[in-house]
């Protein structure tokens, strides 16, 4: 008898305590976040934690100045380049990168570097480092909760700032894709300084200037130079009419748009007339 209520006991105790143990799931400290950002002809994609200030001093306290840091949390911060891209003022090459920093109170030096297996900064070797620069910090009246990494303040030539925000502090770090450079470089070697006569280069010029927002007289004498070598292309007024009407040269645009009219009615270009015409109304009631 004293045997088996010692038996129902223990069974009642185990049972008891196995209905005690709940498990709560709770969120990670530093979530793992990943992004693609497309800039010109390539892309910028960054893999990173991101851990929460939760009541503490974050630079110049959980973060030291003047000390490496994984510029995030778990393992390495990543940056995967699909084209070369200028990252502060050096030309980084297509592939994968780790992304250390130092911050400082007035100063942070950004790391590239070639090693991407690392479990934070351990093990960091600055032999393998590609690129290394300054950059200023700024105080921010906006307060972040989380570390935060993104690619903003993105332009029509190619450039934009990947910037590291956490609690009070904004770090940019200046992106800037080649394609730009290369194309002005190329215009400048060959229309300006060389003074080439291309009709073709004239128009790819000219459109480069209109997308890009530069020099619209210049993209405008550049499409005219196209036109009158070739009075058949419907592209060469096409553009125009746009670079003028953007000058607010509307009776000019007008002109032009006219003479694009007639070229894409020859080729059945039913949209385009039909958007040309109604820009001509608009610009009549200007």
């Amino acid at each position: 008898m004293k045997l088996l209520l010692t038996i129902i006991l223990i069974g009642f105790s185990t049972s008891l305590f196995s209905q005690d143990k709940i498990t709560y799931l709770t969120p990670p400290p530093s979530p793992e976040a990943s992004f693609t950002q497309e800039l010109v002809e390539g892309q910028i994609t960054i893999t990173y934690s991101r851990p929460l200030a939760r009541g503490r001093k974050i630079f110049g306290g959980l973060v030291p100045f003047d000390s490496l840091w994984r510029t995030g949390a778990s393992g390495a911060t990543t940056v995967h380049l699909t084209e070369a891209m200028i990252i502060g003022d050096k030309t980084i090459n297509a592939g994968k990168y780790a992304l250390f920093t130092i911050p400082g109170e007035k100063e942070w030096t950004i790391i590239i570097n070639a090693d991407t297996t690392l479990h934070g900064a351990f093990g960091y070797d600055s032999k393998k480092d590609i690129h290394l620069f300054k950059v200023q910090p700024i105080r921010t009246d906006k307060f972040r909760e989380a570390f935060t990494i993104d690619v903003n303040e993105i332009t029509r030539t190619g450039e934009a700032i990947l910037s590291l925000t956490w609690e009070n502090t904004l770090v940019k770090i200046p992106l800037i894709s080649p394609v730009d450079v290369n194309a002005m470089a190329d215009i400048n070697s060959r229309l300006i300084n060389n003074k080439e006569q291309n009709t073709e280069l004239f128009y790819q010029a000219a459109n480069y200037y209109y997308l890009t927002g530069r020099d619209l007289k210049q993209a405008a004498a550049w499409t005219v130079e196209a036109e009158k070598a070739d009075k058949e292309n419907f592209n060469y007024p096409n553009l125009l009419q746009k670079i003028l009407a953007d000058q607010k040269d509307y009776s000019a645009a007008i002109a032009a748009a006219k003479r694009a009219i007639v070229l894409g009615e020859k080729k059945k270009m039913t949209n385009a007339v039909s958007v040309l015409k109604k820009r001509i109304a608009e610009w009549e009631n200007k």
